[in-house]
């Protein structure tokens, strides 16, 4: 018991106490001046080390490579950022005058789901509506060459009796939805694109 004890204590140095020798040269041919246990335990010094060297190379390896594409994305991100930054807001204005307005939509026996509209409408249709033209005076844009025209379509919204929590579907038809510049074709004729 108490030598088999002595072995594995000695053992257990012998492992831990790993440093190669530095008094004789590690190569192969010179391994044979050396006794048996001290060229075992030069073999295990090397083959535990040939493994922690590529073990530790692999985690390297990962770690660059996970920290190369790292910065490529972060790079890549701020090069994006960069160029929106650079480049101004393209900014586009309307080429026919309109007139916007909100229209509450809940009244005292229904509730809206949204609870207003916006109604958009080209000016001389406001104006005729308003009944400030006696006739729809008809309304020019880009130096007179096209015509301003009303678009009319159907706006969706969901409707409630007040005090219910049922809701339903309902559709606003004929509501103003803009004012589009568009091409006259009974003046030009149709386009050929």
């Amino acid at each position: 018991m108490r030598l088999t004890a002595f072995v594995i204590l000695l053992m257990t140095t012998m492992l831990i106490d790993c440093a190669p020798r530095t008094d004789v040269p590690s190569g192969s041919s010179n391994d044979s001046v050396l006794s048996g246990f001290e060229r075992l335990r030069l073999r295990a010094h090397r083959r535990r080390h040939r493994h922690k060297t590529s073990f530790i190379n692999e985690n390297d390896e990962l770690f660059d490579t996970i920290v190369d594409h790292h910065q490529h994305r972060h790079q890549h991100r701020t090069r994006k950022n960069k160029n929106a930054m650079n480049k101004n807001r393209e900014r586009n204005e309307d080429l026919c005058a309109m007139e916007r307005r909100t229209v509450d939509l809940n009244t005292l026996g229904d509730e809206f789901d949204p609870p207003f509209l916006v109604e958009i409408r080209c000016q001389n249709t406001a104006d005729y509506e308003r009944g400030y033209t006696e006739s729809l005076v008809e309304q020019a844009c880009v130096h007179d060459l096209l015509r301003c025209v009303q678009r009319y379509g159907e706006v969706h919204v969901s409707k409630r009796p007040v005090g219910s929590v049922y809701w339903s579907p309902h559709t606003l038809r004929n509501v103003p939805i803009g004012c589009d510049c568009m091409w006259p074709v009974d003046r030009y004729g149709h386009q050929e694109l």
